[in-house]
């Protein structure tokens, strides 16, 4: 068998081959406990990992790398598994780092005795929630640092430029190429529609056809475009059967609900409840899907910047919504009394705001955001917009816009 040095020495040597976009996020290795890389699949996590086993071993550490979706490992024993990586690395700590974990049959068990014996600094990753702190196995609970790696923000993409006209013309033709693809490494060093197609197939079909052992593929992927196409509009399980069944394919809600499941496991959608101080409304409330990607959001809805104003109002909010979970806000919408909605109520800790997207500053925005801080009690209110001025429009109400936002550190932080 082939050794796990050779092995790891193998991946690492790979890494010449690859493009590198320059990222800001860093793996902690610096903690005790098992560090949990999560994120969708092609978003980086290999070789954010294989980057760092190579530090590591130029710097004359012990490394490990193993992908575990390899089927010559995927049913290894924790303790063979130790036993292979002491016959190589006799002496001394031993980072260990096991790719695509969700696929190791009985991972958190595997997890679990691989921590306790204390030999191993272990960083895992996978494609799946299940590894995501709030999902994750309570047997692992307490031992375990998440990441979450998602598709490169336009910040990551258009940082520095200036603040001024030239900073904002090229922040414009940033957000084009942006909208148009997206986030993911590949699709956006290569500019290719292709490679955005590949994104989506896989995780069609191995992060949720294949996991979920999907029965009806073809009644599987009717629900999955239909989901993908209608990204930041509300809707119920109920409007989406009804719609679904009007293309000839009659699903019931239950496997519906299923389906959104498995799309969300995957890292593909987040899905979004109505802002309410009852928990009976707010789960029967209809629900807003967003897209993880732009890019693939333009797949679905094949428009750029410049062919509409409702495809392009619909992207700036999901770019807004992702970014608003990158600096860790707990997100909602919320509903008016007289029926109009509000796109975003953002919470996090004890601070509460409420977001409005919009291409400028019209005063039916201000109007709605009044009176939503009237009904909600939320005092602070922004509207993002993509076109305006950062000021102070009065009762609570704050405009930024998406340029200062996005790459200067704008409110709301």
């Amino acid at each position: 068998m082939v050794g796990l040095r050779e092995i790891t020495e193998e991946y690492v040597g790979g890494l010449r081959f690859v493009r590198e976009v320059p990222r800001g996020f860093r793996l902690n290795l610096s903690t005790p406990d098992i560090t949990v890389v999560v994120g969708p699949r092609r978003v980086g996590k290999t070789f954010l990992m294989l980057k760092e086993v190579m530090s590591l071993l130029s710097s004359g550490e012990n490394a490990v790398y193993l992908s575990l979706d390899d089927p010559l490992f995927r049913g290894l024993e924790a303790r063979k598994l130790a036993e292979m990586v002491r016959s190589e690395y006799v002496e001394g700590r031993v980072y260990l780092f096991l790719d695509e974990v969700q696929d190791w049959r009985d991972w958190d068990f595997k997890l679990r005795w691989l921590h306790d014996v204390k030999d191993f600094k272990l960083v895992v990753s996978g494609s799946s929630s299940t590894l995501f702190s709030s999902e994750i196995p309570s047997r692992l609970r307490g031992r375990e640092l998440t990441q979450i790696v998602y598709p490169f923000s336009l910040g990551e993409l258009a940082s520095p430029l200036e603040r001024d006209f030239r900073g904002r013309g090229k922040f414009m033709r940033a957000l084009h190429e942006y909208m148009v693809w997206g986030g993911f490494p590949e699709p956006w060093v290569y500019r290719s529609r292709e490679k955005l197609l590949d994104v989506v197939e896989t995780v069609f079909y191995r992060d949720v056809v294949e996991r979920n052992r999907v029965r009806d593929v073809e009644q599987f992927r009717v629900v999955f475009d239909f989901l993908l196409s209608n990204y930041s509009n509300p809707m119920t399980w109920n409007s989406m059967r009804k719609l679904v069944k009007a293309v000839g394919v009659d699903v019931d809600v239950k496997t519906i609900m299923n389906y959104v499941e498995y799309m969300r496991r995957a890292f593909l959608i987040f899905t979004v409840k109505r802002f309410d101080y009852s928990e009976r409304r707010r789960a029967v409330s209809p629900k807003k899907v967003y897209i993880v990607d732009l890019g693939i959001a333009s797949l679905y809805d094949g428009k750029t910047i410049a062919d509409s104003q409702g495809s392009l109002g619909r992207k700036l909010e999901n770019l807004v919504f992702l970014e608003l979970i990158r600096r860790s806000w707990e997100v909602d919408y919320y509903l008016l009394k007289d029926g109009r909605e509000v796109d975003f109520v953002a919470r996090k800790g004890g601070r509460k705001a409420l977001i409005e997207v919009s291409l400028n500053t019209e005063q039916e925005h201000v109007d709605k955001l009044r009176r939503a801080t009237q009904e909600t009690g939320i005092r602070e209110a922004y509207i993002i917009t993509l076109e305006g001025e950062r000021r102070d429009l009065g009762d609570g109400v704050k405009e930024a816009p998406l340029f200062d936002w996005l790459l200067y550190a704008a409110e709301p932080q």
